[in-house]
């Protein structure tokens, strides 16, 4: 399935079978490696730990591979692992360890992985069982997962699917009757990939994706409520989730403030052009990691302000890449543009994303000059907003 890209999965019979092939798969196999794209963010670090918590009812060997340390907000998820004998690998896999299985979650295509050369071999194994959900659709989206073994949807997160699956297996009261799969850290791990990734909601276009939201929000939200006791200082509801993950430590207030700065406004999009010399200073001062979370919440608040769209741009650690990155976010109160339909118009094909949110990168050497790239980018993108306004 390489190079393919993703498509919704065509019936309910169809995800009905690639549930139960995900079921077997977990009762048939024993150790499994998680995986979530570079730089997670709040659903990718939500789904790694909901999946594992879900193979933990099931007494399975348990890594999680990340390629560095993640946000602060994120800790209380982790803990969440600690607690449970959950393996966290920083950079680096356990010497002599294998594994029957691995599960790549809301990772858009193969390349965006966070993978070392270990990793990379055990994606080519052809024995080891490749699993992959993931809810993002369009753009270049590609498959990772093997043939038949793929959950896509266009769900509010990849939470959402993971919550889906959840539900699945326990209506198969027959085959566990003895596992309890509405835990509370588990209903905590995806209440906040959900609420993280659409923003409580407010980044949600269709009635369909609203429909399930409200219908997953609803279950887990209660059972976080249920099974945290009260007067205790544990997260207890979705709100209350939210709040945390939107917090800024000192360090990433200062980021945020600097890239702010930086502002430009135009009619229909306010952005942030950061060039290779600023560049450098934020990811020298900052890292990496907090400069692309940073950098997608400066989108998102530059969409708002502007009431239609945000954009930051800023070139990758040149250790890591060569490439300069675009963030594109549409407010909450402009709906009726799916943003994915803007990298088709500009003819990008190293993109994608949801409907309210994409991002792209462009070859360093490309970019003679970013602040008249960024404001082509603009002018080309205002251009075609209006077309599809109209």
């Amino acid at each position: 399935m390489e190079n393919q890209i993703k498509a919704e999965i065509k019936s309910i019979a169809e995800k009905n079978r690639i549930v139960n092939r995900f079921r077997d798969t977990i009762i048939e196999r024993d150790s499994f490696l998680l995986l979530g794209h570079k730089d997670p963010d709040t659903d990718c670090i939500a789904s790694l730990v909901a999946f594992a918590l879900l193979l933990g009812k099931f007494n399975k060997e348990i890594t999680i591979f990340l390629s560095g340390p993640v946000m602060a907000q994120f800790s209380y998820l982790l803990a969440i692992c600690k607690y449970n004998g959950i393996e966290v690998s920083y950079g680096k896999l356990s010497k002599g360890k294998s594994y029957s299985a691995v599960i790549i979650l809301d990772t858009p295509k193969p390349d965006m992985i966070a993978k070392n050369d270990e990793i990379k071999a055990l994606m080519e194994d052809k024995d080891i069982c490749k699993i992959e959900i993931d809810h993002h659709l369009g753009g270049d989206a590609s498959y990772t997962g093997d043939e038949g073994y793929c959950l896509l949807s266009e769900a509010s997160s990849t939470c959402e699917l993971i919550g889906y699956f959840l539900l699945k297996l326990s209506q198969q009261k027959e085959k566990f009757k003895k596992i309890d799969f509405f835990t509370r850290n588990l209903a905590l791990a995806i209440i906040t990939g959900i609420v993280g990734d659409s923003q409580m909601g407010k980044y949600l276009k269709t009635r369909r994706e609203k429909f399930y939201y409200r219908i997953f929000t609803d279950i887990f939200a209660r059972l976080l409520g249920e099974k945290t006791l009260k007067d205790s200082k544990n997260l207890s509801s979705m709100e209350a989730v939210f709040d945390v993950i939107q917090n800024f430590s000192v360090r990433e207030k200062h980021c945020f403030e600097g890239i702010m700065q930086l502002k430009n406004t135009e009619k229909s999009i306010h952005y942030i052009c950061i060039n290779e010399e600023q560049s450098a200073k934020f990811l020298n001062n900052y890292g990496s990691e907090l400069l692309v979370n940073v950098s997608k919440a400066a989108a998102d608040t530059l969409a708002e302000d502007c009431h239609k769209l945000g954009l930051v741009a800023y070139y990758d650690d040149p250790s890591l890449s060569d490439f300069v990155q675009f963030r594109l976010r549409r407010s909450a109160k402009y709906l009726h543009i799916d943003l994915r339909t803007v990298l088709a118009g500009l003819q990008i094909v190293n993109g994608g994303g949801h409907p309210g949110a994409i991002g792209f990168r462009v070859k360093k050497d490309e970019v003679k000059d970013i602040a008249c790239f960024a404001a082509n980018i603009v002018s080309r993108t205002e251009k075609l907003v209006e077309e599809m306004s109209v």
